[in-house]
């Protein structure tokens, strides 16, 4: 704030202007001698004076007055700052300390904060009070940063403990400094006084809970390091070698638990034997001696007893009871020793002990060790039951995979057991039968079984017989032997049908091939005869007619013997197949003209097919072979003459031949079976019908091993249709250009 200055209060200035003054009135008077004049001149002068002196007295009153004016606003500025610093620092949550430099017991302001933060009023308060109520603990502390700040004049920031008027103790947190003018001359020291006892507690609350907290972590850390033990010993305990477990298991308890581990444990009917033994890394001094091999007497009794032992007891440093009976060889200070227990069982016990200084084992541990015990007698109860059940499963599996069907009856005659194949053969489900008496679920065995060899002994070679079974698929029949043991008899069976059925279709086929086969021999048997004879003239004509009879019934005789050797040599995989475009219109017309020259008067032979038939690949002559089947076997079955249609069509990517007839038809039970080998529709050739059973066998195969499918269509009495397809050949590439015209004729495809 800028302040006016009085003439007054310049007297240089007031000299100046006296000297000025004095000059004016005296130098003219050098310069006028006349007395007249020099009056008038004075007067003049005098007058002149007055005014100047009436304006100047007039100009330093008016300065009087504006400096009066002045010094009150600056009073009133400055009543007002100091209430206004005053309202402040009362309104802050502190005190604020003005004392003189250097000394601060010369107090210059104290906000009204120090009384209800000390309990000291303004006025009492100074340097000397201050030092007097601080802390015995900080006083030399503060007084000694306090003389440091004071000597260098640096400010200082420091956190102290007084005691207030009260009594109670309250902690204070000082911010000092200098506060100086412009030109850094000091004018007066400031400090704030800050209360932080609710800092104080807060920290102090804070330090609290992270004491709790670092026991709460270092009783979890050693809970976790007992759960990570813990989980350690269940993935190893899942191991099914068990032994090499309990090895590693008893490692991993000398690593938390102790400095000797060992495991003892007895197989059944066996005696206790050791089984592991751990040792921590021991001090030197400690390293001495080693357990017994064999386990001691106090783990014997453990384990007869199933009662865990604790010594010394818990809660007591000694019970007068030796540790070292239970690992005679060392000198232990505290054991635990477990029983291994498993469905009421003690398999073993598990012992664990300390040699050196560490504390006696308490509850927790026991508490640890049953459970470790506890992990480690059902690991070796799951890998003893897995072993039998694994002999078990392998028994069974075996009896699941064998072809016999395998029955077993209890005293009484309940199916306790019935395998895969018995279901198989039978068609009689497990879940039907097992639990049921065998003459109430099995149809038929109440009157079968007494014909059923039994033996004492499973001994190879022993007699079995074959009866019929009744089942959901039809009669059955089936060999069976039975073995009986203590606990009942077990039967095993082999289905018999199919080659009951074999057999019964090779009588048929013997039968039929004599029968054809005879036919033929005879006639050419019986042809030559007549030739021969001597006494028997025959003319040219009639010699002709017995050699044509002997060629025809020699091919007749031949394509019976070729259709036998083809049925065998596709039986033994001996049968080449090439592979070839053809053309299926000009197969198909050709078997049309050569059936039509031997076929019997009444059966017409037709061939269908169009324009734009696509190439066949595959074996031109078995495909040729398979038509000419087809053709031949319509014909034999339709004694009553009739109409045979051969033809063939393109369908997607296949060509599809058929050969359709008006014949005796066959029946739907029978047309799954047309194609199986020896099979004839009319075996007993009522209808006059003959042949080997071979020849939709042979169709059969040759097609399939083609690539293709073949399949019939029938109703008895309305004739048949046969249809097989074959896959069309790829389409031949287009010549390039060039070689277009290189060549001298035109190629159509």
């Amino acid at each position: 704030m800028l302040q006016s200055r009085s003439l007054t209060s310049r007297p240089w200035l007031l000299a100046v202007a006296g000297l000025i003054l004095t000059a004016l009135v005296t130098v003219p008077f050098f310069f006028v001698t006349a007395l007249d004049k020099q009056l008038g001149i004075a007067a003049a002068l005098s007058v002149a004076v007055a005014i100047v002196v009436g304006l100047f007295a007039r100009q330093l009153d008016r300065d009087e007055k504006d400096r009066s004016t002045e010094q009150r606003r600056v009073r009133e500025e400055l009543a007002q700052a100091d209430r206004k610093y005053r309202d402040l620092t009362d309104s802050l949550p502190l005190v604020s300390w003005v004392y003189a430099v250097g000394d601060r017991n010369d107090t210059r302001l104290v906000s009204s904060q120090i009384e209800p933060t000390l309990g000291y009023a303004a006025d009492e308060w100074d340097g000397e009070l201050l030092k007097r109520i601080l802390h015995p603990d900080d006083r030399n502390r503060v007084l000694e940063e306090i003389a440091l700040a004071m000597e260098s004049g640096s400010p200082f920031d420091t956190e102290y403990r007084v005691r207030a008027r009260s009594g109670e103790v309250v902690w204070l947190r000082e911010h000092a400094r200098t506060i100086s003018r412009r030109d850094g001359r000091p004018l007066f020291g400031e400090s704030f006084l800050v209360d932080i006892g609710e800092r104080k507690r807060a920290e102090d609350e804070c330090e609290r809970l992270l004491s709790a907290e670092r026991a709460a972590v270092s009783d979890t850390t050693e809970r976790q390091g007992r759960l990570d033990l813990l989980r350690e010993v269940a993935d190893v305990a899942s191991s099914p070698d068990y032994k090499a477990a309990i090895e590693r298991i008893a490692g991993l308890v000398v690593r938390d638990l102790g400095d000797w581990c060992l495991i003892d444990l007895a197989d059944e009917g066996a005696p206790l034997k050791r089984l592991a033994v751990a040792r921590a890394e021991l001090p030197s001094a400690e390293t001495d001696g080693s357990p017994q091999q064999e386990p001691d007497d106090a783990v014997r009794s453990v384990v007869a007893s199933g009662t865990p032992t604790v010594v010394p007891a818990l809660g007591e440093r000694s019970n007068g009871q030796d540790p070292g009976r239970f690992l005679d060889g060392i000198k232990p200070s505290s054991v635990i020793c477990v029983p291994l227990r498993a469905r009421q069982t003690s398999l073993g016990a598990i012992t664990v002990a300390r040699t050196g200084r560490g504390p006696t084992y308490g509850a927790d541990d026991l508490a640890l060790m049953e459970d470790i015990a506890g992990r480690i007698a059902v690991a070796v109860d799951r890998a003893r039951l897995y072993s039998e059940v694994e002999q078990r499963a392998d028994a069974a599996r075996v009896l699941a995979h064998v072809a016999d069907g395998i029955l077993l009856l209890d005293r009484s005659g309940v199916v306790r057991l019935w395998n895969p194949a018995a279901e198989g053969i039978t068609s009689i489900r497990a879940g039907d039968i097992i639990g049921r008496s065998a003459d109430d679920a099995i149809p038929g065995w109440q009157e079968a079984v007494d014909s059923v060899p039994i033996a004492a002994t499973p001994d190879p070679g022993h007699p079995e017989v074959v009866i019929p079974l009744e089942t959901q698929k039809g009669e059955r029949w089936i060999a069976i032997a039975g073995v009986q043991f203590f606990g009942g008899t077990v039967y095993a069976f082999r289905d018999l049908t199919d080659v009951r059925r074999l057999d019964e279709l090779k009588a048929d086929f013997i039968a039929t091939a004599s029968h054809e086969l005879r036919t033929p021999l005879a006639a050419v048997y019986g042809a030559a005869q007549t030739l021969l004879r001597h006494d028997f003239a025959l003319d040219e004509g009639g010699r002709d007619r017995f050699v044509s009879l002997i060629a025809d019934e020699s091919e007749r005789l031949g394509r019976i013997v070729n259709e036998i050797l083809l049925a065998s040599q596709l039986d033994a995989g001996r049968v080449d197949l090439e592979s070839e475009p053809f053309d299926a219109a000009e197969l198909v017309e050709r078997v049309v003209e050569s059936t039509r020259a031997y076929a019997p008067p009444g059966v017409s032979v037709e061939g269908r097919v169009p324009d734009d038939l696509p190439l066949v690949e595959a074996d031109r002559e078995k495909v040729r072979q398979v038509v000419v089947n087809l053709v031949e076997n319509a014909i034999k079955y339709s004694p009553d003459g009739g109409r045979v249609e051969v033809g063939a069509e393109s369908q997607e990517e296949n060509v599809l031949f058929h050969v359709r007839d008006e014949g005796l038809g066959i029946p739907s039970d029978e047309q799954s079976r047309v194609f199986e080998k020896f099979y004839r529709v009319d075996p007993h050739m009522t209808r006059g019908v003959g042949g080997t059973g071979l020849g939709l066998y042979i169709c059969n195969e040759l097609v399939s091993r083609m690539g293709g499918h073949i399949w019939l269509e029938s109703n008895a009495g309305e004739g048949s249709t046969f249809l097989f397809e074959l896959p069309v050949a790829p389409p031949i590439a287009a010549p390039a250009p060039a070689e277009r015209a290189g060549r001298s004729e035109n190629v159509t495809s």
